[in-house]
């Protein structure tokens, strides 16, 4: 048993950091924010609430916990991270890596994110100069993989251990070639349809979770839902997203654009029969009007939604993401004089509907962890740290604190600035809508799937898959026209893996 320090915002600080990173092009996430600025001329924009002051010293203090999952021995020693963020800035775990019973240290290696942190890498591989460790981007499985970036990390895990009971399936399905290289150590929600629930009060219709928790959220209430939403003014949007969100409908079928599986072989799956319905139902939702057409500007973030939910029924999104940026435009403005404090916002998400076809409920979802570089001097600091991580994940402690805190902050006051004496914003969770968060992270209440379209390269995911839906959402394209005419394309670049 080891007795571990650590702030109290228990691993919730850390998901939303590796959230807003996830989002960076080049190999994270299909959603590229950067250029694109909300709101066009006279529609309503968001308000920024950057305040140097809120940062100031507060009263904060160190808490306790107890940890029986996992035995370090004290020698993790120096572990030399590349990354395009500081791994160990408020982390709660990074403080727990220096204690004694850890014996652990980062060195922070700073580079671009996206392509050129693939590029760093291989050059430091190649001359021999390797880091310990690193993130893993969705390039790594299978492109990294394939091109031996990594280090199999088989020897160093059991996953018949109850550390590892409920991710094996996971790590089983990042498997290459019949060799494990990434045990990721967090399951993160995908994208998830995020709503202002006064929005659907005031027009009249039924919650999405009600629809959910009673088991009849499917792809045909949802568009039902938005069609009456849409018929009580001309101006009202059913749904919006960037077009890649869109795949996240076709995961609901248990079928993805590509598939990898752990012997290596890669299945495209664009005339999958799944896949067409799937697309054929969206093509249905443009027809309906129901798509975003671009009104308020190219992208809407969570503010700028936040501020125009009521024209905006559902914004596909990171729900973690959405529902604390949200919440935040609407309770915490700049400065802090008229902070909206203790009280849950609005705001809610549920997961994307359950396909009416299946007799399961599939969901696309996203992993967190880290992976070792070909090459590195310290693998065993960086397992270490892979399993500090993950015991921090799994302890029902940590667990427990996290959603008291979420659910019911502890009051946090300015110690020095133009606020002193004054309470800090701190974003109240609403407890059902937290529940959801942990329920849609759990593999025991979906069938969790993920496209490996996105692991191979920018021209496949984003020339080819990406532009092709992007003409479905907002120019009324044909998928099956489309696919036919993409298809030799991406086996072109699929061959190049096989």
């Amino acid at each position: 048993m080891s007795r571990m320090k650590k702030i109290m915002a228990v691993c919730m600080a850390a998901a939303m950091i590796a959230t807003v990173a996830g989002c960076d092009e080049g190999g994270t996430a299909p959603v590229t924010t950067s250029g694109a600025g909300p709101g066009t001329s006279g529609t309503t924009t968001a308000a920024t609430t950057t305040d140097p002051d809120e940062g100031a010293k507060t009263d904060e203090e160190a808490k306790d916990i107890v940890s029986e999952d996992f035995a370090p021995d004290g020698n993790a020693g120096l572990v030399k991270f590349l990354g395009y963020y500081d791994i160990r800035d408020g982390s709660d775990q990074y403080l727990v890596f220096q204690t004694p019973e850890w014996g652990g240290t980062i060195e922070y290696n700073s580079c671009s994110s996206g392509p050129a942190y693939f590029e760093k890498l291989g050059t430091l591989i190649a001359a021999d100069d390797s880091p310990d460790l690193v993130t893993y981007e969705w390039l790594s499985f299978p492109g990294g993989m394939a091109k031996n970036m990594y280090e199999a990390l088989d020897e160093h895990f059991d996953l018949n251990t109850a550390l590892w009971a409920d991710m094996k399936q996971t790590v089983e399905d990042f498997a290459y070639e019949g060799k494990h290289y990434y045990y990721p150590y967090q399951i993160r929600t995908y994208f998830a349809l995020n709503y202002n629930r006064k929005t659907v009060e005031n027009a009249g219709l039924t919650d999405p979770y009600e629809l959910y928790m009673a088991g009849n959220w499917t792809w045909d209430t949802w568009r039902q839902m938005m069609i009456d939403f849409c018929n009580q003014d001309d101006t009202n949007i059913g749904y919006c997203s960037t077009p890649d969100v869109l795949a996240s409908i076709v995961a609901t079928t248990g079928t993805n654009f590509v598939d990898v599986r752990p012997d290596g072989t890669i299945v495209n799956n664009l005339g999958d029969a799944n896949v067409t319905r799937a697309m054929e139902f969206i093509e249905g939702l443009h027809r309906d009007g129901l798509f975003y057409d671009k009104e308020l500007g190219d992208w809407v973030s969570p503010q700028l939604w936040a501020v125009n939910s009521a024209q905006v029924l559902f914004l596909g999104m990171e729900p973690s993401w959405c529902y604390s940026d949200a919440s935040k435009i609407i309770q915490n403005p700049a400065g802090v004089e008229n902070d909206i404090f203790d009280t849950p916002s609005d705001f809610a998400f549920v997961p994307f509907p359950r396909d009416p076809s299946s007799d399961t409920y599939n969901l696309a979802y996203d992993t967190f962890g880290y992976m070792v570089p070909k090459g590195a001097k310290n693998i065993k600091g960086a397992v270490d740290w892979i399993y500090c991580n993950r015991v921090f994940e799994t302890d029902e402690t940590v667990k427990a604190q996290a959603k008291q805190e979420a659910i019911a902050p502890e009051k946090v006051t300015f110690l020095e600035g133009k606020y002193e004496g004054m309470q800090k914003w701190q974003m109240t969770w609403d407890e059902q809508v937290y529940d959801l968060y942990i329920e849609m992270k759990d593999p025991t209440k979906f069938n969790f799937s993920f496209d490996d379209v996105y692991g191979f390269n920018s021209e496949l995911s984003s020339d080819l898959i990406g532009n092709t839906l992007n003409e479905i959402m907002f120019n009324a394209g044909s998928w099956t026209q489309l696919s036919s005419q993409i298809s030799p394309a991406v086996e072109a670049i699929l061959d190049e893996y096989r």
